[in-house]
């Protein structure tokens, strides 16, 4: 069985703090890293891999529905550099943006 690796938050950058991690990755790296096993992500599922991504230095983690059936489709990762960086989260999206101007630079 192939061994799956949690996102790695040392590989983001400023100018790309965010990964999609599918719903199918999740449930992977939880079967094989938690010593249960799951077939949907539910609120054990995603209390766990938000604990573990914290742990490995992931800011936060937001888990989003599929558009159509809505069940869970994975969850958006960020790590935020330096102080201009905002991040938003409210039941229905996530918003990330340079509070400075000058960020594009």
């Amino acid at each position: 069985m192939a061994k799956f690796l949690f996102p790695d938050s040392q590989s983001r950058s400023p100018k790309s703090p965010t990964v999609l991690c599918p719903a199918d990755r999740v449930l992977a790296i939880y079967n094989q890293d938690s010593g249960d096993e799951a077939q949907r992500i539910s609120k054990k599922v995603r209390e766990w891999f938000f604990e573990e991504a914290h742990r490995k230095g992931w800011h936060g983690v937001h888990f989003v529905p599929e558009v159509q059936s809505r069940h869970g489709a994975g969850c958006i990762m960020w790590v935020t550099f330096g102080a201009g960086r905002q991040v938003m989260v409210t039941n229905q999206i996530l918003v990330l943006e340079d509070s400075d101007s000058d960020a594009d630079d």
